[in-house]
């Protein structure tokens, strides 16, 4: 087996179980507040994310002012998408919600050439208006605004997200590798933590967790601790080009926990608009292997 294979088995395991962890987190939200859910899985996560940084030896790095500033920027990003993508799960089908998120690739590659002026030629700035065009699909226009039933804020929350996704990865690629992952991905754990058990607070405050519900919240924790280090080994491992556009087996991931688990049958439209999305996506990700091809090959 080689590196490509072996990384693309990776990424579709890491799929699997992030996956796999939002649909605990949207059923045990169904019984339990949503931030209460956030803040216990994230006890968990901040403990073994600490754990493995100081068994690296991750924290011993100092950082300037302005490494500092990116930092917290990618942590406001991480902290927002977790989030705003879990109150869509509570609000929308998931497999609706998960096709909306694959707009991600897309946004990002907007926002880098608006934030860090990297060049974006007409190709695909045409492709970024197809794959837009395919929200249209799964979110037809005016239903965003309010009295439009579950799908009109989960769909708003949804788009937050992605703008959050837009954030953490503009600011990772300012910041460079100067700050290893796992202080990264404890940063952001431990202030998701934090916000979510003041919004508990707000929210009206701790309530009795049954064992069950106890071993979701530990199953939860252990699926997205597990798609974490698969994602760090599928990046790790092969041409990212070829295993980056694996990601969007989340979709079907998505779409078949949705109707297995809670009987969501996509409308025709939304499989459509997130094919769309899909093909476009795919599309900048083998765009940007063939243009880094051609550039190695002039040098």
């Amino acid at each position: 087996m080689n590196d490509n294979t072996r990384g693309i088995l990776f990424m579709v395991l890491a799929m699997a179980v992030l996956i796999g962890s939002d649909m605990v987190v949207k059923r045990l939200a169904e019984g339990m507040p949503l931030f209460e859910v956030i803040c216990l899985r994230h006890i968990v996560m901040t403990l073994c994310l600490g754990a493995m940084a100081w068994r690296e030896r991750s924290f011993v790095r100092k950082l300037g002012g302005g490494a500092r500033a990116l930092v917290a920027l990618r942590t406001l990003g991480e902290v927002g998408i977790v989030m705003f993508y879990m109150l869509a799960l509570t609000m929308m089908p998931m497999g609706t919600a998960t096709a909306l998120f694959q707009l991600q690739p897309l946004a990002v590659t907007l926002a880098a050439a608006v934030f860090l002026s990297q060049p974006i030629g007409p190709r695909r700035i045409a492709v970024i208006a197809v794959g837009f065009s395919g929200v249209l699909l799964i979110v037809p226009p005016g239903a965003l605004g309010p009295g439009q039933g579950a799908l009109g804020p989960g769909a708003f929350f949804v788009l937050l997200a992605v703008v959050c996704v837009c954030l953490r990865d503009i600011s990772t690629r300012a910041l460079g590798p100067g700050v290893p992952a796992p202080v990264l991905a404890f940063l952001a754990s431990a202030a998701l933590l934090l916000v979510s058990f003041i919004a508990m607070q707000i929210r009206g405050g701790w309530v009795p967790v049954s064992p069950s519900e106890l071993g979701g919240i530990g199953l939860g924790a252990a699926l997205l601790m597990a798609g974490y280090l698969a994602m760090v080994h599928a990046m790790r491992t092969g041409d990212i080009a070829v295993i980056a556009p694996f990601r969007y087996v989340s979709l079907v991931f998505g779409l078949l926990g949705g109707f297995v688990l809670f009987g969501e049958v996509p409308r025709p439209a939304m499989l459509l608009g997130g094919a769309i999305i899909v093909a476009s996506g795919m599309y900048t990700f083998l765009r940007e292997r063939q243009l880094r091809r051609a550039e190695h090959h002039r040098r």
